[in-house]
Order: structure tokens, then sequence, then C-alpha cells
């Protein structure tokens, strides 16, 4: 050997640029992946029925409502006098027109009967004292005195009718008595608070919403109800939307008629309604 050293054959440097040859696989592959559901954007997959309907439901407000009955009422003495029966107590259910309470008419009766009795004499006396006047044995105004009477009897009558009539405290409508502010035997005046009484068999709810959302809602629109206190759902409908605007919340009264669903839904109870906000 001579002292030279050799070495190892160097690769060759290949520059930046890809030959021809290197593009071909690259290339054959670009459609393939033009059509890959990976390259696939996420607006370009429909949600299904299950994400609408929560994305919807993620868009409602829950708003506050209370349950009231369309029908009650405070019922009434009409007349002063002593209260002599009281048919019912409370939770007592009751038929339209069944008699609740009454108060005493014993005096307007008697006064009844002594008028009743009073124009059965007028009317013999007004019949002879026309048969005279034909005989010329009694004058016109002597008649006209008689009918005059028996008139004014028979006026007195029917105020009296009416006095007893009003002397019988019935039901309005089919209703369940709630509250009672007398017993028996109690002298009470005229006005004075009797019974209440509620009907169940129309419920509403009942809710101030944002004035925004409330002109948007239509007579007869479907709404659903959660019931706090029976911890179930019903169904309403929008009956009313009051025509005024509150001037210190912004809101709107809004009533929907409410299907019990054979649920024992009572007035005063609450709950809640779930609108688009």
């Amino acid at each position: 050997m001579n002292g030279t050293r050799k070495y190892a054959a160097r690769p060759k440097r290949r520059s930046g640029r890809l030959a021809p040859r290197d593009l071909l696989p690259v290339l054959l592959l670009l459609p393939c992946l033009a059509w890959s559901p990976a390259w696939a954007g996420p607006e370009s997959v429909s949600p299904g029925p299950a994400e609408t309907e929560a994305v919807a439901a993620a868009a409602l407000r829950p708003f506050p409502v209370i349950f009231e009955a369309r029908h009650r009422a405070t019922l009434s003495a009409s007349r002063s006098g002593v209260l002599g029966s009281m048919k019912v107590d409370v939770g007592s259910r009751i038929k339209k027109g069944a008699l609740i309470a009454s108060v005493d008419s014993g005096e307007p009766a008697l006064r009844r009967k002594r008028g009743e009795l009073a124009v059965r004499h007028l009317n013999k006396k007004v019949a002879e004292l026309t048969k005279l006047n034909k005989s010329g044995l009694a004058t016109n105004d002597a008649v006209q005195t008689a009918i005059m009477e028996r008139d004014l009897a028979r006026s007195e009558i029917a105020i009296y009718r009416r006095e007893i009539a009003v002397s019988a405290i019935k039901a309005p409508f089919a209703c369940e008595v709630i509250r009672r502010h007398a017993q028996a035997h109690e002298w009470v005046t005229e006005g004075q608070p009797v019974v209440d009484v509620v009907s169940l068999a129309e419920i509403r709810a009942v809710a101030n919403i944002p004035s925004h959302i409330a002109v948007r809602l239509k007579p007869e629109m479907t709404h659903e109800f959660y019931v706090n206190d029976l911890d179930v759902e019903v169904t309403g409908t929008v009956a009313a939307i009051t025509a005024e605007v509150d001037e210190r919340s912004n809101t709107v009264r809004v009533v929907w008629k409410v299907a019990a669903d054979g649920h024992r839904l009572l007035p005063g109870m609450k709950g809640e309604v779930r609108l688009d906000g």
C-alpha cells in the first residue's frame, strides 16, 4: 500500500425537486382523497331527529304559571235574616241549581199570604161595585179606587215572593264548596258572604310573558305545562292574550285553557311553561 487512504463512496445528494416518477402515486390517490368521508366538513352531516329535538328544547325558556278555575264565585245573602239551614260543607260537590243555604223567610211568607187574602176580598169588591155602577148605585170613582187597591195588593205580593225567592242561596253552576263564611242559625246581613264555590270543569293556566315573546303567540297554539305539585305534564291551548303591556315588568298576561287529562288539577297549583325565547 502506498499510504493513500480510501473512503467509501458517498451517495449522491438528491435535489429538493421530486422526480415525475415520485409524483405518480400521489396523483393516483387524489381522487380517492377528494371523496373520502374524512374530508367532509361537519356542516355536510344532517342531524338526526334526536339531535334536532334536543336543540329545539334547549332554545325554550321556562316561565312560571299559576293554575286557576275559570268559574268561581262567592255566594252571599241577598237579604238580612237568620241563616235557617246550611245544606253543604267544605268539599261538598253540588249540581247546578241545588240549594246550598237559605235565610229564614217566615215573615215575607206571612205577608204574602195576607196579601193574597186581601186580593181575594178586593176582587169581590171590584165585582160588586162594577155591578152597582151599571145600576147607577156606585160611582166610577168608587170602582176605580177598588181596582187601584187590588193592584197595590198584587204588587206587594210580587215583592214578598221575590224576597222569599232570594232567601234561597243556590249553586250557579256545578261546583265544589271550598270555604264557608257563616254557620247555620247565624244572623247574616244583606251582601254578607256565605260560601265560596269553584268549578273544576275548566282549569286555566295564567302567566306574565315578556312582550317580545307574547306578540308571537296566537290563539289555539298548543304548549306543554309541567305541574310542580303533581309532577306531571299537561297540554294547554292559548285562550286569551291581554291587549296591554305592564309598564313595570314589560310583560303581557297570557291565559291557556288546560286539559287536566284525568289529573286533579286544582286552582292555586303552580308550574311552568316553556316557550321559544
